[in-house]
Order: C-alpha cells, then structure tokens, then sequence
C-alpha cells in the first residue's frame, strides 16, 4: 500500500509540473518538450528505484573441496587435481557460499556440516592405513554364544589382525595387502562385564566392551549304549557349570548304569538329550524333538551312514562332504574329528568354527533342535589342562541347543555416547513402554513383525558401563577420550547422519538452484540520478 500512494503522489507531482510548463509563455515549444521530457525521466527513475526490479539469471556452480582434519595434504592435492576444483578448504577457513561441496575425510565439526544445508553435498571418506573402521559386533552376548566383529582395514602390508583377552588370542586373521574386510569369532566365555583386545600385529586398534550374560541351569540327560571318556568328561564339565545331568548308559544286554549330577531323582523331560545316532529312532528323542527341545548326536563313527541315519529319524537333513582320506584327522595338537565338513543347507547354523551343526526341526506344533557333531574326542583337552578350549567348544555348542531367552535384549555395539542406536528386547514377557539404561529412557514400540519384540532408539548421554534392568549392562564410548578406531567410528557416523538428513532435505524440494537474483547495482542508480539531475540544472542555463 505505501509503493501504491508514493506511485500515486509521484504521478500527481508530474503531472503538476507538466501543466505548469504548458502555462508557461516565456518558454520555447522546444525547451518545453526538453524540459518535460527531462522532468518526466527524473520521476520515472524515482518510480524506479522504489519498485528496484530483480530479475533471475543463470550462473555458474562453485564448487569446493572441504578437507576433514584426518586427511594428509598430500592426498587432498591429488583429490583436488582428480576433480578438476581451483578451491580447496578446510573446516577452519570455510565459508559457506558454495553450490557444490564435496567432503573428503570425516573429521568435521558439527559447526561446520550445519553450515552445507543449503549445498549439493558428496562424500568421500578417507581410510586411514592400519585403521580398523566399520566395527560392529554384539554389545550383549549370552555366554557360550558365538561373539563376531566385523570391520574393514586397510593394511599396509601382509600381517596378522587377533582378538585377544589377555595374552591368549581368541581367534585371528591374515590380512593381504591393501583393503580388507574381516571378520574374527570366539564364543563368549564370561559373564558380566568383558573387555577384549583388537590387535594388528603388537599394536592394539581398538578395546571392546561387551557384557556376558549367563544360561539358565539346563536338565541335560546322557542316552548313550557304553561308557566312554569323551561323554563322562563332558558329563561332569556340565555338573561343574550347574545343570543337572542324567548319564544312563548300557553295561551289558537289558542292563543299563545311571549316573546323576545335580539331582536327586531321574530326568523326566531333559530339555537336552546327547546320545549316538544307534538311537536316533527311539521314542526319547522323537518325543524330545516334538516338544521343542534339543537333541545332540556325538560319537559319530561313519559319517555319510550316521547322518542319513539322524536326518530320517529326526526329518531334518545333513549334506556332508569329505575333505580328507584318513580315518580322522587334527584339528590342533589335542583335537581331532571325522574327515568331512557340513556343506551348506537351509535352517543349518555352524557352531563357530567347529565341525558340529545345528538345525531347527519342526515335529507337531513345535520346533526343535537337532546337532549333529563331527568331533571324535574333545576330552583330551581337559586331560592336557586346556579347560578354555574345552569349555569354549562345549560353551558354543550349547549356546546353539539352548532354548530362546526370554527378555533378550540385543544391540549392536559399539554404543557412541551423543548418537542414536538402535536397540531391540526380544521374547518380551511384557510389553514394556520404556527401558531404563542408566541416567536415561529408552522408548520402546512393538515391531509391527513380531509383537514379541520391542524396539527403540538408545541416544546414551553419560560414557561408560550403564546398568540395564539390575542384571545387565551397556558400554557407551565416548569419542573423543577412545582410541582411534572409536573416533573414527564417531567421525563417519557423524557424517553418515548428516547425509542422510541431508538426503531428505533435498528431497523435499529445497536444493539449492543454479540462478540467482540479480538487482540493480546502487553505483548505478548513484549515476542515473547524477545524470538526470544535472541535465536539469544544465538545461535552464543553455
């Protein structure tokens, strides 16, 4: 309204100044039609000026290299040259006035990043030689379960990457030259709070955190038709451990001698059977099989017969292979198993690096679990003092055959303090709204999947082990006081969620458009007035 009543007056005062001149007797129909025309361009360029008009033109992209701290000078000269970019900049001299950035590294300040929203943003990380990154492995673990990092490192030369818990190396691997991708596993083989180490060659990369949680005491029974070394010792591992153990084995025909640890009268319903495959049709373990629990099949002497023994009796089914022609053959100095490993087959899971198999199998209404191991004799180790290999074996194996958890809570670790993390309660006996971890509360919502299982986002504030539900408990990292590897974890995850909000931002509509506004400079409008106005002041005196 106020640009409508100064056109308005504008337009009235020309208008008064153009009658004027017509009255006027003393002047010249020449200077008259000058001296209008000169007044009439003054106002029109006062108009001007107050509508200042814009318009849209095309322009040429900027484009900018932005270099995290972690990248070497060097490489982010031969990215620039790559690329074709006459800029390059880090976070401390960046300005944001670019079109198009693209990001090289991942050590950024969140200052920085918040900066590009109005930006086309790409990414390039950098790997640092001899730096484990992408880890991931289980920040809860039961005991006995299989425990597995997975990561990626770039090796500057041939050498070995282990996972060590003091000095005894759970489980390594030899890297090549160049980009790896790894994966190390051990079953877990405490409870509470754990710590291992990752190292390449001496050098530790990264401490890993994890919590062990313990099995609930099994009722294990023993069917087996003689007595042997190999299932008394494993017999009495277990008693040790807390289950209760029922050894029922044949001493001659129709005799049988029974042994009991942990109980005080005979097993009714073992939630584990360990027999041989002689008594793979007996009633004991169809009926074991169609109450959804486990049975264990050991002492195995020909394979390929033994196996398609199991699979008719129990329909399940075990594709074997040979992999060498002796009768058996070493595993290490005390170990030793049938020559074949278990091919690849549906609902099958290996029991980490072992020769034994574990399969669900559905009988009835129920679902149970059949293992089949390949192992001759483990008893060895216990007679050569090796209790933890012994029990790692022993630990993994039940970790497969044990029942599911009720309350099982899983995340994936690492947990960065600050970040969001995705964690999961399966076989909830409740439907929970909220976890309490420590100082903070998880929201849960149920998996619209399986409404057994609750999921929420775990955001932790504080660093350190935060107690979950009075028996458990989370490590969060914090990145900036961790090793390397923790800070390069942190740094990618930091630009990773920036990308992706990044992603939806332009999705929606508001990227940034390759014009721009052009307006009339004021040393220009300066210099149309000083023109116009001296015209005036010049046209009365010619």
């Amino acid at each position: 309204m106020l640009i409508i009543a100064i056109y308005i007056a504008l337009a009235l005062l020309l208008i008064l100044q153009i009658g004027w001149l017509v009255r006027n007797k003393t002047l010249s129909p020449g200077r008259k039609t000058v001296r209008a025309g000169l007044n009439t361009l003054l106002f029109m360029l006062i108009a001007a000026y107050v509508w200042q008009p814009t318009w849209t033109i095309d322009r040429p992209a900027k484009h900018v290299l932005l270099v995290g701290d972690d990248v070497p000078n060097t490489l982010a000269r031969r990215v620039q040259d790559s690329l074709g970019l006459a800029k390059r900049v880090t976070a401390s001299n960046f300005k944001p006035r670019y079109d198009s950035v693209t990001l090289l590294g991942q050590d950024f300040p969140r200052e920085t990043l918040a900066k590009l929203s109005r930006a086309t943003v790409n990414w390039i990380p950098y790997d640092a030689p001899g730096q484990a990154r992408d880890l991931h492995y289980k920040a809860i673990v039961r005991q006995g379960e299989v425990q597995q990092i997975t990561g990626r490192i770039n090796s500057a030369e041939k050498q070995k990457l282990a996972v060590r818990y003091g000095n005894r190396t759970l489980d390594s691997t030899l890297l090549s030259e160049g980009e790896n991708a790894f994966t190390l596993q051990f079953p877990a083989f405490a409870q509470g709070r754990t710590r291992a180490e990752l190292m390449l060659g001496e050098t530790v990369l990264d401490t890993l955190h994890f919590f062990g949680t313990s099995l609930r005491p099994l009722k294990i029974q023993f069917l087996l038709s003689n007595p042997d070394f190999e299932s008394k010792t494993l017999a009495d591992w277990l008693g040790r451990h807390g289950h209760t153990v029922q050894l029922t084995t044949g001493i001659s025909k129709n005799v049988s001698r029974e042994l009991r640890i942990n109980a005080d009268k005979a097993i009714v319903n073992p939630d584990l059977l360990i027999t041989e495959p002689d008594n793979a049709g007996s009633a004991a373990v169809r009926n074991v099989v169609r109450a959804g629990r486990a049975v264990l099949f050991i002492n195995l002497t020909n394979a390929e017969t033994d196996v398609r023994t199991i699979g008719r009796a129990t329909g399940s089914g075990w594709p074997v292979r040979r992999v060498a022609s002796t009768a058996t053959m070493p595993l290490n100095s005390n170990l030793t198993a049938l020559p074949y490993r278990f091919a690849d087959a549906p609902n099958q899971i290996l029991v980490a690096t072992y020769p034994i198999a574990v399969q669900r199998v559905a009988m009835t209404n129920a679902v149970g679990r059949v293992g089949v191991s390949l192992l001759s004799e483990t008893f060895p180790l216990a007679l050569s003092g090796d209790s933890l290999a012994y029990g790692g074996i022993w630990s993994a194996v039940l970790a497969r055959l044990y029942p599911a958890a009720d309350n099982n809570l899983r995340a994936d670790a690492p947990l960065l303090s600050g970040f969001r993390n995705d964690i999961q309660l399966n076989n909830a006996t409740s439907r929970p709204s909220a976890l309490i971890t420590g100082t903070d509360t998880v929201a849960l919502a149920s998996s619209p999947i399986n409404l057994r299982t609750e999921r929420g986002v775990y955001q932790p504030g504080q660093p350190g082990w935060q107690p979950v539900a009075d028996t458990l408990a989370l490590y969060v990292s914090d990145a900036q006081t961790e090793p390397a590897a923790r800070r390069i974890h942190a740094g990618r995850e930091t630009v990773r969620q920036f990308m992706l909000a990044h992603a939806r931002y332009e999705s929606a509509g508001t990227g940034t458009e390759q014009t721009s506004q052009e307006t009339v400079p004021n040393w220009l409008w300066l210099t149309l007035f000083l023109v116009v106005l001296t015209a005036l002041w010049v046209e009365p005196k010619l």
